[in-house]
């Protein structure tokens, strides 16, 4: 009942690392003066996005562990709320959520 709801918090975590990953190659090419924490953080922080990303995409083509995943996370929400929509709403907050901190991470990383 929850899978297509899955599939769409699967493709907008991925959007969000995708943008994350921007946003890390945009802050290390056009920044200058970086201090050490950014110029080793911003390379690890772009394998972990890129890897994340390719993870994501092999998901949605194969398998569907991630969907998988999101799909009961979502069955025990609305266990949970006794609510389809509180449990959705939930899943949209926590996207979000997640998706602010990795557009965030690249952002502070830059500041050290």
């Amino acid at each position: 009942m929850n899978v297509r709801a899955a599939k769409v918090g699967v493709w907008f975590y991925m959007l969000f690392t995708l943008a994350s990953f921007v946003t890390t190659i945009i802050f290390y090419i056009s920044t200058t003066g970086m201090g050490t924490i950014a110029i080793a953080g911003l390379p690890l922080w772009m394998a972990y996005t890129v890897f994340s990303v390719i993870k994501s995409i092999a998901d949605l083509i194969g398998p569907q562990q991630r969907v998988a995943n999101f799909t009961r996370m979502l069955d025990r929400w609305e266990d949970a709320f006794e609510s389809r929509g509180k449990a959705l709403l939930l899943l949209f907050f926590m996207t979000m959520a997640v998706g602010a901190i990795k557009l965030a991470v690249p952002v502070i990383l830059v500041q050290f």
